[in-house]
């Protein structure tokens, strides 16, 4: 079976460690997996490539057409039975240009739903329209699409992973720099963005180190124009740079977290937070606020604590309880870590995605694609009586013909507003 694998970004983040842990999967499970990457070189780029995952590289600085082409070109090379996008808005190449592949073609939604509508705005009902299926990381997601009128049958919940191994080997090693001696570091992760309310996170700490002055606060992620601001904030807050440290982009937050008390998470909006996982397989206790799936996750006095969002003050109880009793914490942070290992380990990641495609396949009648499936996946359940022909995978049609390709392109680009842009040079 093949499968082609798209992205438009291999940046080092959340979602794209998603991604590149579906390509190993598929992978590693035999199957003929590649990806068509649509950016710049990048992080995660130099992952798969290391993993031994045929990855070609499509892009052209604001020429899309010139892209779109391209992508058709190598798919029809490769004759892919699946065409899977990394987010939402990968679609927006993936679709025309698997289905003009006679692909069967599936999405990714990587927060909450409504981040993905607001984001592609008109192009929506396109992205919706063309393809097959939606894979989404968490449950708010489906519940939230659901809500603005699309077929939840279209939808499908596979949540995040980690890999421990690679987790536990990442976190052994050295710090590159030494947090503060004799401080109780409470970290969170993510880039510095309004979205990801890091205020929240300043006045629960300040709070906090008024009933324990041992406690201090460690940020890492990337600056995304939010930094200066939180760091009058902090300062409003009486947080010195002793108190509170900003470490941007980094590549070692397992090893970060392995040396933290407890990782705080108070977004204005997720999915499923990846750096959950991260933390509970470091064995750290997660306070949260209710943001995507972060309270199906984190089980609210066994694992960690669920706050409100505005809650400073119960914030900064949960962070000196947590501070004062280890004990609790170690204890909180272990049942995180059976957690992670029984419902979230990377090792059963293939089974369940070929399942998703099993699944969607059979509501549509790809006949041909769930017998592939069960070929790779050894399932026995039967066809469930799916008869379509397999001319129902061809191009889409109009009038009762099959659009030729360029009269395809052409069509799906009004509709969704992808016009083509001026040359660079750069």
């Amino acid at each position: 079976m093949r499968v082609a694998l798209i992205a438009s970004s291999l940046r080092l983040a959340g979602a794209e460690k998603q991604f590149s842990y579906m390509a190993r999967a598929l992978f590693e499970a035999g199957i003929d997996a590649r990806v068509f990457y649509l950016g710049g070189r990048d992080h995660y780029q130099a992952v798969l490539s290391g993993a031994g995952i045929p990855l070609e590289q499509i892009f052209q600085r604001n020429r899309p057409l010139l892209m779109l082409a391209r992508l058709i070109k190598a798919l029809r090379t490769f004759k892919p039975h699946v065409v899977l996008a990394s987010q939402f808005g990968d679609l927006i190449f993936a679709a025309p240009a698997g289905r003009l592949c006679n692909s069967f073609v599936l999405g990714g939604v990587r927060s909450d739903g409504f981040y993905e509508l607001r984001t592609s705005a008109r192009r929506s009902w396109f992205l919706f329209k063309f393809c097959h299926g939606l894979i989404a990381n968490s449950w708010r997601a489906k519940e939230n699409l659901a809500s603005r009128g699309v077929n939840p049958r279209k939808l499908a919940v596979l949540p995040n992973v980690i890999d421990l191994a690679d987790f536990d080997r990442r976190a052994a090693v050295p710090l590159p720099g030494d947090l503060p001696a004799r401080r109780i570091p409470i970290t969170a992760v993510g880039s510095l963005q309004k979205c990801k309310r890091f205020d929240r996170f300043l006045a629960g700490l300040a709070l906090a180190r008024r009933h324990e002055p041992a406690v201090c606060g460690v940020i890492a992620g990337k600056d995304l124009g939010e930094q200066a601001l939180l760091q009058k904030k902090a300062a409003a807050w009486g947080l010195s740079a002793n108190d509170l440290q900003f470490l941007g982009e980094c590549d070692y937050v397992p090893a970060l977290l392995a040396r933290s008390r407890m990782l705080v998470l108070c977004s204005e909006y997720e999915g499923f937070p990846n750096v959950i996982l991260e933390a509970m397989a470091a064995r750290l206790p997660v306070l949260t606020t209710p943001v995507g799936d972060a309270a199906r996750i984190v089980e609210d006095g066994k694992t960690g604590y669920v706050v409100e969002p505005e809650d400073a003050g119960g914030m900064a109880d949960c962070i000196v309880e947590l501070a004062r009793n280890p004990a609790l914490a170690a204890q909180m942070g272990e049942a995180g870590r059976n957690r992670v290992e029984r419902d979230y380990n990377f090792t059963s990641l293939a089974a369940r995605l070929l399942s998703v495609f099993s699944e969607f396949a059979r509501q549509q009648s790809k006949n041909s694609i769930v017998k592939m499936l069960e070929q790779n996946t050894a399932l026995t359940q039967s066809d469930r009586g799916c008869g379509a022909s397999p001319a129902a995978a061809r191009s889409p049609t109009k009038g009762g013909t099959e659009m030729s390709p360029a009269r395809f392109v052409s069509t799906v680009h009004a509709a969704a507003g992808l016009a083509p842009q001026p040359r660079s040079d750069s």
